[in-house]
């Protein structure tokens, strides 16, 4: 999908009547503040050779992106395939088997934990209790908020950087945070004199409050050796796990809690805005705008959407400047074009007894690149910073409502109906934008009449983005706002039955419906 690049002119003004629009003004009339002055513009794509800066007739804005399955193509276009390779999204399985992290990960080929080295029990020198006093004694002191217990086994450059990341958890509102053993391999005893030394790949298992429906993790390795029993067990290292199945993606490390030496969180009542301290002042004056669009998906949920679906209440969104650091948060893979992501994040050891629906996915992470226009337009950002926080949440809106799939599974959801959902939710409240997006990625543009399974390439995007827009958009104006969630909830609980789902909200098959969808985007366009 395809967004307004900075508008030209004087003053940064654009002509009315020319396909742009005016200022919106804010509550009682006053204009949106002006920018102070704009950071780096290091925004991909650049511009094409030649290609002048302005609007219109610049490089379009580039859409969204959200986490890309290893192998794929990058940005949006993973996030309706995801499921083709659901089975090396190591944690999902959780969701299915209802088993704990060690057994998943033993299922992908992690080791499982050794027996203690040596012929007596007397020989251990890092015993399993050992181990799980490690991990709660960290658990504990986090929760507590003591420091200097939280930091004692640590050593070296070890203990610097996790009193930044305690320093930085602690300010983010858990309901859940503990750390769990997924692997242990080395030697636990003192067979050859040296002492002893292992390798603990550790799930940091949290729960963000009014954000997780469902504990979801991140995923450590510590190195920890004891010289002797008269010695304490020490954590020498600390870096990410392995990565899963050959991907470091599933991981989710680094989250901005590992990056900053100072993080910087704006809590608000549906938003958590997180940045780099050296931010702080940019973060402080985007945070309001971000809160508004969280708000309005909120409510927009709650007034419209199915009754009894568990969605989050609140979102956590990342700020990054940097293209190379915002690339690498969470772990997850990016494309150049992509402007922000919704990272989805698998639940951590779901129950699947029965007693309740176990939900593959616990919440998500948006991530958004400060770099781009939408945060540096000196006249329009206060509306475009709205813009993509409405698509990223609508993303994040309904990640736990994506049905559970297992190794086997080949139902994959639709992409014009995730994408089309979120830039729904973007021009839901702007709809003088989504016209503009109309005018700028359809109209003129060459036109098949069908629905898109994917991204494309190049020019492609754009349009497929806002095709999909119209795609929901019209099943709203056929069947009414709440029927057109409902499809979208239907659809990401069981995506085999869209033929199914559309009759229910518009009263039309996947056949009928494309054509008389291709009739609205020609009339509409």
């Amino acid at each position: 999908m395809s967004y307004p690049p900075p508008p030209t002119g004087p003053g940064g003004a654009y002509p009315q009547g020319q396909g742009g629009w005016a200022p919106t003004p804010q509550h009682g009339g006053a204009p949106y503040p002006p920018q102070a002055a704009p950071g780096p513009v290091g925004y991909p794509p650049q511009h094409p050779p030649g290609t002048p800066p302005g609007w219109p007739g610049a490089a379009p804005q580039a859409p969204y992106s959200q986490q890309q399955p290893p192998g794929g193509g990058g940005g949006d276009q993973g996030k309706g395939l995801k499921k083709a390779v659901i089975g090396v999204v190591v944690l999902a399985v959780l969701a299915v088997l209802g088993v704990g992290g060690l057994a998943v990960y033993k299922a992908v080929g992690g080791g499982s934990l050794p027996s203690a080295g040596g012929d007596t029990q007397s020989d251990q020198l890092l015993s399993p209790e050992d181990i799980e006093e490690l991990l709660d004694g960290r658990s504990q002191a986090l929760k507590s908020g003591d420091e200097d217990a939280y930091l004692a086994p640590f050593t070296g450059k070890a203990k610097a950087t996790q009193q930044n990341l305690f320093r930085n958890l602690r300010k983010i509102p858990f309901s859940q945070a503990e750390y769990s053993i997924l692997n242990q391999s080395g030697n636990t005893t003192d067979e050859y004199g040296d002492g002893a030394s292992v390798a603990l790949d550790v799930a940091f298992v949290h729960k963000i409050q009014n954000v997780d429906v469902r504990p979801v993790s991140e995923w450590y390795r510590w190195i920890i050796k004891r010289e002797s029993k008269d010695a304490e067990p020490q954590i020498t290292r600390v870096g990410p796990a392995s990565g899963a199945y050959g991907s470091a993606s599933y991981v989710y490390y680094p989250a901005p809690w590992d990056l900053y030496k100072d993080m910087h969180v704006v809590k608000q009542d549906h938003s958590l805005t997180i940045s780099d301290k050296k931010y702080a002042a940019d973060t402080d004056r985007f945070a309001p705008y971000i809160e508004k669009a969280a708000k309005d998906d909120i409510e927009l949920w709650k007034s419209q959407g199915p009754a009894g679906t568990e969605t989050p209440t609140g979102f956590v969104a990342v700020l990054e400047r940097d293209r190379k650091t915002y690339s690498s948060l969470y772990g997850s893979e990016s494309v150049a074009w992509e402007a922000g992501q919704s990272v989805a994040m698998p639940t951590f050891d779901a129950d699947s007894s029965g007693e309740e629906k176990d939900l593959e996915y616990g919440g998500a992470r948006v991530k958004m690149d400060m770099s781009g226009k939408r945060f540096t337009n000196a006249t329009y950002w206060p509306k475009l910073v709205q813009e993509i926080s409405h698509h990223e949440f609508a993303h994040a809106i309904v990640q736990p409502l994506e049905a559970a799939s297992g190794f086997d599974s080949e139902n994959y959801l639709s992409w014009w109906v995730v994408e089309g959902f979120a830039d729904y939710m973007a021009f839901r409240f702007d709809r003088e934008l989504g016209e503009w997006s109309i005018r700028n990625d359809v109209t003129g543009k060459a036109f098949g009449g069908s629905l898109p399974n994917d991204a494309g390439f190049d020019d492609e995007v754009s349009t497929n983005y806002t095709l999909s827009y119209m795609a929901i958009r019209f099943i709203a104006e056929k069947g009414g706002e709440a029927a057109a969630l409902k499809f979208v909830t239907d659809h990401y609980d069981n995506p085999d039955q869209l033929d199914q789902q559309l009759r229910e909200a518009t009263g039309m098959g996947k056949s009928e419906f494309e054509a008389a969808w291709a009739s609205y985007v020609r009339s509409n366009s």
